[in-house]
């Protein structure tokens, strides 16, 4: 609202409420929406003759927007925006098409190594053919590497080196999974790397191995870094080139800004990368970057993650929260349950003892700090949520907003704990595919009765949670319409199964959009600045071709995004070469 002034008073009298430190943004709003004879500043750029949903409700539709130095200083008729032009504005006719705001991914990940890509492979044979290919283009000898198989790729869901064996016989191969939570080696590569039937199990991780007892190659969790340790990082040259690929490829699927998940330490390429294009004012996204979250972290850790907060406050790269992994994945059966997975003793793998994430959340959260716990069985999702409310009693009730990230299968008696803890559900849209490896190994590893539960949207917002939408892209694409159309169908890009798989757990269109924007923003404390199109908020906002509010949901994969705007600018136009 405006400061010093209730929301209620302001929506009477007709006020485009916002939140602002610029008092020349506030003059243009209120010239504009009261009609005052303060003269307005000019706009930069008017669009005009559009059907905007800006995600107030207090004004909920608009047709035109205009903006200067990066911001929105008029929303609403065209007669009104139009009135903010000067001799110099520049003007937009969007012909009638739809706006909203821009898209916000709560869960992403930045790729920086290349790799080839085994998403959707479909057989093992596949990913070998895909994988000869990749080494052609190798200096002889290189490690070859790939990412995106799943388990339903190889015979009985079962990954194993021999497949890779035979077509590499000479030069190692690394492979991950989907979900970034196993990998596959061959002979050659355990070789390098001395795993052996000798070897232990590292902690949090595991080592799958025959009857024998020699390895398999199939490594999970933690045992995967026995080989990735080996395998070059990427030079910087190669990180500074994956940026600007992966901010483009965001900015043509409408997202405008990324919470970045990936737990890098505040040092190195990326960071540099970062910092450097924030400085330079090239940036064609926001990003909000997290640090590691370790129980053990020192106070020399904590104080520097607390001075990143301060030294990147935005607006195109901000700090302050810390990522954590509570437990694996379902698909791997290293997501920690409560029961045991069907035709199984086996219950996951957490990561942590309650005792010890307590206290480290506890830290995290006494330093200020928000926090994001990687928590997708049952088990886990509780011990986030008792982590949570233990720092809750311990420093006081604060405006935290930690975080819980994927909640794949939460147990019913908690999902109320997620509004009572003021705890974002951070949650991927597109999980709810129902694809091959979802309808062969993912479901009857929890049984019917989990698989009813399981990335269910709706239980969500049933419990009055605030749910974010992310792609936990590169693990699934970042799509943001495909994970729209996800949500609303529950079914595949092809239409399977027809109503949708588990229907009940559907949303509709306007709440997808919700948890894309303004829900999304207020995960990552950017309410006041993101979400909405608002006078005096960034002007962030998404062009479609098709009106996203009124397309069947099963059509909902025709609608494109034209033009991608943030702080006033365009990253991105279709058709632009």
């Amino acid at each position: 609202m405006v400061r010093g002034l209730p929301e209620a008073t302001a929506a009477a009298h007709g006020l485009h409420i916002f939140y602002m430190n610029r008092s020349a943004f506030i003059l243009a709003a209120v010239a504009l929406c009261c009609g005052s004879p303060l003269r307005a500043q000019p706009a930069d750029v008017l669009y005009v003759n559009a059907r905007v949903w800006t995600g107030d409700s207090l004004a909920p539709s608009a047709e035109a927007l205009a903006v200067r130095d990066g911001r929105l200083v008029g929303v609403g008729s065209d007669a009104t925006v139009r009135a903010l032009a000067g001799p110099a504005t520049k003007v937009v006719d969007l012909g009638g098409k739809r706006v909203v705001p821009g898209f916000i991914d709560a869960h992403w990940h930045l790729p920086t190594a290349s790799r080839a890509d085994l998403v959707d492979a479909g057989s093992a044979q596949v990913i070998v053919k895909r994988l000869q290919q990749w080494a052609a283009k190798l200096p002889k000898g290189a490690w070859v590497v790939g990412r995106g198989w799943t388990p339903s790729d190889f015979p009985q869901n079962a990954a194993h080196k021999q497949y890779l064996d035979a077509a590499f016989p000479d030069r190692p191969v690394l492979i991950t999974d989907r979900d970034g939570h196993q990998a596959l080696a061959n002979s050659v590569a355990l070789r390098l790397a001395r795993v052996t039937a000798a070897t232990k199990d590292p902690a949090q991780g595991v080592i799958e191995r025959g009857a024998k007892g020699e390895p398999t190659g199939l490594l999970k969790e933690g045992a995967t870094g026995l080989v990735s340790r080996l395998v070059p990082p990427p030079t910087r040259a190669d990180i500074a080139r994956r940026i600007h690929e992966e901010t483009q490829a965001a900015a043509s699927f409408g997202i405008t800004m990324v919470q970045e998940a990936s737990r890098r330490a505040p040092s190195g390429a990326v960071f540099d990368a970062l910092a450097d294009a924030a400085r330079a004012d090239t940036m064609r996204l926001r990003w909000y970057v997290s640090v590691p979250f370790n129980p053990g972290a020192t106070r020399a850790e904590l104080a520097r993650y607390v001075q990143l907060k301060a030294q990147y406050p935005g607006p195109w790269v901000r700090y302050g929260i810390a990522k954590g992994m509570l437990d694996g994945t379902v698909d791997a059966q290293t997501a920690a349950m409560l029961e045991p997975y069907a035709n199984t003793d086996a219950t996951g793998l957490p990561f942590w003892s309650g005792p010890v994430l307590n206290a480290g959340v506890a830290r995290y959260d006494s330093a200020g700090l928000q926090v994001e716990l990687h928590a997708i069985g049952d088990k886990a999702v509780r011990m986030a949520l008792d982590a949570y409310a233990l720092a809750q009693k311990k420093n006081g009730r604060r405006d935290s907003r930690h975080r819980v990230e994927h909640i794949e299968v939460p147990h019913p008696s908690d999902l109320p704990r997620f509004k009572q803890l003021g705890v974002i559900a951070s949650t991927q849209a597109i999980f709810a595919t129902p694809d091959v490896t979802t309808l062969t190994n993912y479901a009857p590893l929890l049984g019917p009765k989990r698989s009813a539960l399981a990335n269910n949207f709706r239980q969500f917002d049933d419990a009055g949670a605030r749910q974010a939408f992310g792609s936990d892209y590169p693990v699934f694409p970042m799509d943001v319409i495909r994970g729209i159309y996800t949500a609303v169908t529950r079914m595949t890009p092809e239409g399977t199964p027809k109503g949708g798989w588990y229907p009940a757990g559907r949303i509709t269109v306007e709440a997808a959009l919700r948890h894309y924007t303004r829900d999304a923003a207020y995960a990552g404390f950017m309410e006041n600045d993101a979400g909405m199109l608002r006078a005096g908020m960034l002007a962030d906002f998404v062009v479609l071709s098709e009106d996203l509010l009124t397309v069947p949901s099963e059509q909902l994969l025709r609608v494109k995004v034209l033009r991608t705007v943030v702080g006033g600018r365009d990253a991105f136009v279709a058709g632009d070469k």
